[in-house]
Formats: structure tokens, sequence, C-alpha cells
């Protein structure tokens, strides 16, 4: 059994990496169903993902753990996992960062901001950072820092992931298990060329900066235990007073972490402090969500005595609110309904972040349970994770207390139906570290293989459901070349002014000059109604400017999967419109097509 679990896990490496590297010449992208990129991935990529996850399974039954063999897995899960669109895709793929690299260039071609262009450039640090490093660089945009974006993230959370983990724990393969489980889990692409994936990092470095160094102490005596359940008791907040006496160690410390690790100096307090308070202080400015759930995480912490800073929640709603009322004038004037409308809503907002989603082509529609499954899945196992460790002896406040407090946010707004998907990305380290919890309560159970057999079955389940789940919407997020050429086009032909019109919104745009035009979309009722009136009527009211309609492979996909339609509405939609004669083919490739007014001259 030695031998196997040192030279097992080498093996399966290596056998791994050959499998998942001659498995990307036979993906074909271009024939993606509405089932997502699983359609099309070849069977040696799952036999590859399988093998990676024995092998890591495997080496976590080895005594002791080898770190950086580890390590060394988990980098090939995330390549797996997270980089290999990168290698059988021609383009960045996804709409979001496209438009995303045009904030970018308008800030390196006008060395300024315009908050009332868009919401985004009141909250602009990351794209002045994005900026700065596209000129530092070099490069002509930003459109190279796209491509291995979703990499380069996630390999960067993996420092504070761990913080937070052996803050909570000196099993180290419980730590690990829950490593792994976050990277199987982490489905809900926040991680790409967009604000949320650099805050996410800074709000893990917050959080595992405070449970390292500003932990409560134990008391004086040191920590107390019970027969059963063996909870270890720590410093009381005062509320705690007038609970009954059999009631407080329920709300006692978790297991002690691997190492003690409060600063030993007055100025390394000081110094650690002040890069919590930067940190967030380069949050505020650069997103609308992540100050909130920081703040919401910090204040749970503090108010249960989980950590010592107790004036640092006010000083970050301080920092918020100053910033979002001076700073965010140009966007709140026009906004302020958006913004507060739904306070207190919750059933509301529930319906916007799930029942409003679950629509589309039954393919998609099944794609959408599957990530309702994920994420109760990794919930469940959370909560029964939990309870185990409550069972024998461990009540993991701090973990807790992590998981729940993103959840309040739901109250305040829908977040255009993203607001769930937030709350449960905020939510996954410390529920990924109870799942792990499941199957590694105490260190003692790293020695049984039922351990190891029931950590490799509960990977291969959330590998399937993460491959659904993730890559669901890649007929949409995929982008051919030919659509990218034909967006150049759009550009060379239109003029400062002109009125820019696509069948849907999703396609390669925006990344250049993108304040110079105007922008509408197709309605969808048009489209079901074949009214080329409207849309002729569109293209004529752009107010003496030209316009122009694109329609692209990509569209057609959206179309397909969102809107209820029959399959190949967008397409049929487009044959009326080249029938009525009311429209001029400007422009046209295998995947796009161009058209303005027939009696215009433009």
């Amino acid at each position: 059994m030695a031998a196997l679990t040192v030279y097992g896990p080498i093996g399966l490496a290596l056998g791994a990496t050959l499998l998942w590297t001659t498995s990307l010449s036979r993906i074909d992208v271009r024939r993606t169903t509405d089932l997502g990129l699983v359609s099309v991935l070849p069977p040696a990529y799952f036999v590859a993902l399988a093998l990676l996850t024995a092998g890591y399974c495997l080496a976590l039954r080895r005594r002791p753990l080898l770190v950086p063999f580890l390590l060394l897995y988990v980098a090939l899960l995330i390549m797996a996992l997270y980089g290999f669109t990168s290698l059988v895709e021609d383009v960045p793929r996804g709409g979001v960062p496209w438009r995303h690299v045009g904030y970018t260039e308008y800030i390196t071609r006008t060395h300024g901001l315009d908050q009332t262009l868009d919401a985004y450039f009141n909250w602009p640090g990351f794209f002045i950072l994005s900026a700065f490093i596209t000129q530092t660089a070099g490069f002509e945009n930003a459109l190279p820092l796209t491509a291995w974006a979703q990499v380069f993230f996630n390999l960067l959370y993996l420092g504070p992931l761990l913080m937070i983990l052996r803050a909570s724990t000196r099993d180290q393969r419980l730590i690990w298990l829950g490593v792994w489980l976050f990277y199987l889990t982490n489905w809900v692409g926040q991680d790409y060329f967009v604000p949320q994936a650099l805050m996410y990092f800074l709000y893990l470095t917050i959080v595992g900066v405070l449970l390292q160094w500003f932990k409560t102490p134990a008391g004086p005596g040191g920590p107390a235990t019970k027969a059963w359940p063996r909870f270890h008791r720590g410093p009381e907040a005062a509320w705690m007073a007038y609970l009954p006496g059999w009631l407080r160690p329920w709300l006692a410390p978790a297991e002690p972490a691997s190492a003690s690790s409060a600063p030993s100096a007055a100025w390394q307090r000081v110094a650690l402090m002040a890069i919590v308070v930067a940190l967030f202080a380069a949050v505020v400015p650069s997103h609308q969500l992540t100050p909130f759930f920081t703040i919401a995480a910090v204040a749970a912490l503090v108010v249960f005595r989980r950590v010592t800073p107790r004036g640092l929640p006010v000083l970050m709603a301080v920092l918020t609110m100053a910033w979002i009322i001076f700073m965010t004038i140009a966007f709140l004037s026009g906004h302020m309904d958006m913004v507060v409308g739904n306070l207190g809503q919750i059933g509301e907002n529930l319906n916007a972040n799930v029942t409003d989603r679950l629509q589309g082509s039954p393919e998609h529609i099944f794609v959408l349970h599957v990530r309702i499954v994920m994420t109760l899945a990794i919930w469940g196992l959370a909560l029964l994770g939990a309870l185990r460790r409550l069972h024998v002896g461990w009540w993991d406040l701090t973990i807790v207390l992590l998981a729940i407090a993103p959840f309040p946010l739901l109250v305040l707004q829908p977040y255009g139906g993203e607001m769930l998907l937030r709350v449960y990305f905020f939510a996954l380290p410390p529920m990924v570290f109870l799942a792990a919890a499941l199957i590694y309560p105490t260190p003692e159970a790293g020695r049984s293989r039922w351990s190891a057999l029931a950590s490799a079955l509960v990977s291969l389940g959330l590998v399937a459901g993460f491959l659904f789940a993730r890559y669901g919407n890649e007929r949409i997020d995929y982008f051919t070349r030919d659509e990218v050429a034909a967006v150049q086009r759009l550009y060379e032909i239109a003029k400062p002014g002109d009125l820019l019109v696509t069948g849907a919104w999703n396609l390669p745009w925006q990344y250049k000059d993108f304040e110079q035009y105007g922008y509408a979309t197709v309605r969808l009722r048009d489209i079901a109604n074949d009214d080329t009136d409207a849309v002729a009527g569109l293209l004529a009211g752009a107010g003496g400017h030209g316009a122009y309609l694109i329609i692209t492979r990509s569209q057609e996909a959206q179309v397909d999967l969102f809107s209820g339609l029959p399959a190949g509405a967008l397409e049929r939609f487009e044959e009326v419109l080249n029938a009525s004669g009311r429209f001029r083919l400007v422009y046209r490739n295998q995947d796009a097509s161009i058209y303005a007014l027939a009696d215009t001259a433009h």
C-alpha cells in the first residue's frame, strides 16, 4: 500500500496529462449543441479527469502528505477544467470580456473617464489597472489579457483559499480536499476578464489575513473541553453571558488552526491591518457588490468575536458609502429605482434569480437544472459535513458564519437575476470546507480507504456536473474568426454616430471606440412575428446617421437557448429580411451578415 500511495499518483498524473493533451485535437467546438461543450468532448477527456481524480484522492492517503505533489495536481486540474477552452477556441470567448476590453481601450485612448457613458465607469478601478497593464506591456489592446484570465484567476485564488482553510483546521487532508472541491464546484463563471474576478481574490485575501493573524485568541486558561460533545470554549461575547450555561459551549470556536499566527509585535499588526484596509480601499471603487459581501463577512466575524478588529466593519461601511454618495452621482441620478426598487422583496428577487431563468430550449433547461442540483448538492454536503463535525466534537462557527454571511444580500436586489450566483460564489470556500469535513471529519478518518473512495466518488459526480454547469452556454460563449471579422468590417464601414443594431446582444464587439456609436437590439416579439417593419423603423430612426444590422452565429445560438422561440427563429427571420426587399446586404461570411436599409446610400 505504501508503494501504491507513492508511485500510483505519479503514474495517474502522467496518464491523465497524456490523455488530456491528446483529446484536445478531437474537440470540434462548432458542433456544440444546446447541452454545451460536454456534447463534443471526446471520451479520452473524461478518462483523463477520472485518472486525475483517482490520483489526487490516492495522494491524500499518503503519510505524510507531499504538498508539492498536491499543488501539481491542483494546477493540472485548473488547466484541465478552466484552460482547455483557450487551446481549442480561436478567439477569446464570451461577449462581456470584449466589452471590458473596450472600456479599457477608452481609458488608454482618452486618458480619462466619462461616468455618464456606462455604469462600470462609476467603479473604474479594474479598468484603470487593466489600462496600465496594457500600456506597460505594449499591447495594442487588452485582448491578450482575456484568453487565459480564468486560469490566472483560479491559480490566484489558491493562496488565500489555503489561508482560510488552514486557519480553520490542522487536518491537512481536510484542507486539501476542500481545495479540490472548490475547483470542482466553481462553475459560476465569474473568473474571466471582469472586475468581479480580481475583487474576489481581494475578498479572499482580506478574510484570510483576518483569520490567520487577527483571530480572537483563547482565554487565559486555554481552551476548555467537555466529554461530549468535545467543544472548545473560547472568548465569549457580552451577549453570551445571558445565554444558559449549557448553550455557551455550542457557540465556541472551532478546532484550532494549524499554528498560532498572531503577530508578535504591534508594528506587525499595524502593517497587516494597513494591508487589509488598502485591499478593501481597492475593492470599493472597482465593483458594486464585492464591498457589501466583504462587509457582511467581516461584520459576522466581529459580532461573534471570531476576529479582533472591532471597528473594521464600520470603517468598511464608511468607505463604501462615501464612494457611492460622492463618486457615483452620475449613475445614481438616473438609476436609483434600479438600485433600491427591489429592496426587501425577497420573493421577487428569488423569482428573478431562479424561476425567471428557467426558460429556453429543452437542452438548456436541463443544463439549468444541473446548475440547481450542483448548488443544492454542495450546500447539502456542507450541511451534512457540519453535522458530522458537530457529532465528533467540533462546532466550526467561523466557517459557518462565512457560509451564511452572503445570503442576506439576496434581500437587496436581484442584480439582473445573478445575485444567487454571486451568493453561491462568495459562500463557496466555507461550503467546500464543510463538504470536505463530511469525508474527513477528523484526522483519523484519513487512514480509511473508505474515505478515499468516498472522496473519489463525490469528486467524479461533481466533475460531471461541473462540465454541464460551467460550459452549458458554450454555443453562445464561443466565437469564430468569421464573427470577429464581421465585427471588424462593421467598424470599417460605420461612421461615428451611426446606429449598430443586433439580432441579439451577444457578439464580440464594443472592444474599440465603443462610445462613438449608438446601440440597439431587435425585440424578440419582432423576430417571432417576422416584423420587418419594426426593424426597418429602428434603422430609419438613426437621426440622420447611418444604421446597420448585424446577425451572427452566436446571436442565433442565444435566441435558440434563451428566448423560448422555436429553434432557428433568428435564421428564419433573416430569411424574411432578405425576402422583404427592404434591406441590402453589406457584408457576409460563413458566420455573419451585415445589412442596411435598401434605400440608403450610406
